[in-house]
């Protein structure tokens, strides 16, 4: 409301109202044309210090710094300015910047994150749990970051899939979510807990939140030692970022229980994509790497997605025979024969008759589907059925819907934005061609994404940027090809070839489906998962 308030305010001041538009709607573009604009037509600097703030949020960097650099000093300016150091990873000089400010809340969180970025960790009194050993079924405590039903992300679905499994190799699964879930994603008809399939989600809301990070990181590990002593598990299983596995580890010291990490990205390498290139010398970075290494080397046994992650482990002195390859799975509606493609495009309203490539996606920069566009674009108007089929949501939708015009081939794509789980499978039987055109970066070269998975599953070949990841997934030429990032002729070339030998397509296809049901199912991962349950379990202490 407060931010409203403040548009209202500003109300003749039509280019704040705009910025304020654009970032609502994700379009990086027209808010970065509309803080330009401003500064050339504006005489007055009034409301540069919100427009700047507007672009901080959106991760408008350059923009931002150059609004801020019109500014005169006001405490209002030497918080944006913390913000925006903050926002490029340089934390020291964030604080430096607001010593000026008396009682600084800003500050005071920044000071917290920065202690536990350099080394703080919770702590909790001995709390020894007896007879853990023989006293029932298996069971294990594992705290997620988010989950079903408030959260669709691949992250969630993996989780879900991850516990069912277990739960169906006789293990109890005591599922839990990080401090505040799900009301600080603004879910606030929360209950205590959530029933979705074989899985309970316990809710871990304390009366009084603490809202700095060491603080939540203290009372997310106390909270979670209330559950594992209520719940007597013989494990404690979590996932990244750090923050979660600094909970868990002080709960395992506490109780004398084990514990495993779940490595499921480079989540500093992530944070990196969103920032210039000089972030990679940049504080956070340095500091955000050094305490997931950390964690890492302090579990008992690290789980993670694919042989590339393994090695970026290995490389910060995580010992590979404590690593465990667990790839993204499919879930049992990809394990029933996938749709035919003609009744899943009548269900979904599209041309029976078109070439599809597409993808199930986030819409965000690293994945690269302007790639596509620009390829689509080449091959118009030859080759009229050719459709492209997006679907998702994210920070780089309005961009492509604007490259799409620009382009000229807005008739020729369809943007569905985000859609229902149980419908995500007719979308990816509907498609000819799943693209994944992935941009080189740290994080693409490591991770291995889901959704590719699920296309194979369906029998959709794959075309894909010819990265380390990604070379884990798609055999090249078996099912599908792997191409350039950058190469934009290639792309179109791959696609035109593919678009024409629809014998190809089906072999990729039937190939693809076989892989994926032979290698990468969660009935599979949890058999190796109670392994390495049983493994840490009976280690010799």
């Amino acid at each position: 409301m407060k931010v409203l308030d403040k548009v209202l305010s500003l109300g003749k001041h039509n280019g704040v109202a705009a910025a304020f538009s654009a970032m609502i709607r994700d379009d990086s573009i027209q808010l970065q044309t509309t803080c330009r604009l401003w500064l050339d037509e504006s005489s007055s600097r009034r409301g540069a210090v919100f427009l700047a703030n507007l672009c901080i949020a959106s991760g408008e960097w350059d923009t931002a710094s150059g609004l801020l650099d019109q500014t005169k000093s006001s405490s209002n300016a030497v918080r944006a300015r913390a913000r925006l150091q903050w926002g490029l990873g340089n934390m020291s000089e964030a604080i430096a910047l607001l010593e000026e400010i008396p009682r600084s809340r800003q500050k005071r969180h920044y000071v917290s994150e920065y202690q536990v970025y350099s080394g703080a960790e919770p702590k909790l009194p001995q709390t020894r749990i007896s007879n853990l050993r023989g006293a029932g079924p298996e069971s294990v405590v594992f705290l997620a970051t988010n989950s079903l039903p408030h959260t669709g992300s691949g992250y969630a679905q993996r989780t879900q899939s991850t516990l069912s499994a277990l739960v169906a190799e006789g293990w109890k699964a005591n599922a839990c979510t990080r401090l505040n879930y799900p009301l600080n994603i603004g879910a606030f008809q929360t209950k205590s807990s959530d029933h979705v399939g074989p899985v309970e989600y316990e809710r871990l809301i304390p009366t009084r939140a603490k809202y700095d990070l060491s603080g939540r990181i203290q009372q997310q590990a106390e909270e979670l030692l209330a559950k594992v002593v209520r719940d007597r598990p013989q494990i404690l299983h979590t996932t990244t970022d750090f923050s979660n596995a600094l909970a868990v580890k002080a709960v395992s010291e506490s109780t004398g229980i084990p514990w495993v990490y779940e490595v499921r990205g480079q989540l500093a390498d992530t944070w990196l994509s969103t920032r210039p290139e000089s972030a990679e010398n940049s504080e956070r970075y340095k500091l955000f790497r050094e305490r997931e290494a950390y964690v890492a080397k302090s579990a008992d046994h690290v789980i993670t997605l694919g042989d590339q992650m393994k090695e970026n482990l290995t490389s910060v002195g995580v010992a590979a025979d404590k690593i465990e390859i667990l790839p993204n799975g499919i879930g049992d509606e990809f394990l029933n024969e996938p749709v035919d493609r003609s009744t899943a495009r009548h269900e979904l309203a599209l041309d029976i008759q078109a070439f599809y490539v597409g993808t199930v996606s986030s819409l965000v920069p690293y994945e690269g589907l302007d790639t596509v566009l620009r390829a689509v674009a080449r091959l118009q108007p030859e080759n009229k059925n050719l459709r492209v089929l997006i679907v998702g949501d994210g920070t780089d939708k309005e961009n492509l819907i604007r490259l799409a015009a620009e382009l000229g081939i807005s008739k020729y794509c369809e943007f569905t934005g985000r859609v229902p789980r149980e419908k995500a499978h007719l979308y990816h039987a509907a498609l000819n061609l799943f693209v994944v055109p992935r941009k080189d970066s740290a994080v693409t070269r490591a991770v291995t994404p889901l959704k590719p998975v699920e296309a194979l599953a369906s029998r959709v070949p794959v075309l894909a940027s010819d990265l380390p990841a990604l070379g884990e997934l798609i055999e090249d030429g078996v099912t599908g090809y792997l191409v350039d990032s950058s190469d934009v002729d290639q792309w179109a070339s791959s696609i035109d070839r593919l678009m024409k030998d629809p014998e190809k397509l089906l072999v990729m296809g039937d190939s693809g489906r076989e892989l994926v049901l032979n290698t990468r199912t969660w009935s599979q991962n949890a058999k190796k998962l109670d392994c390495v349950y049983r493994l840490v379990i009976n280690k010799p202490l």
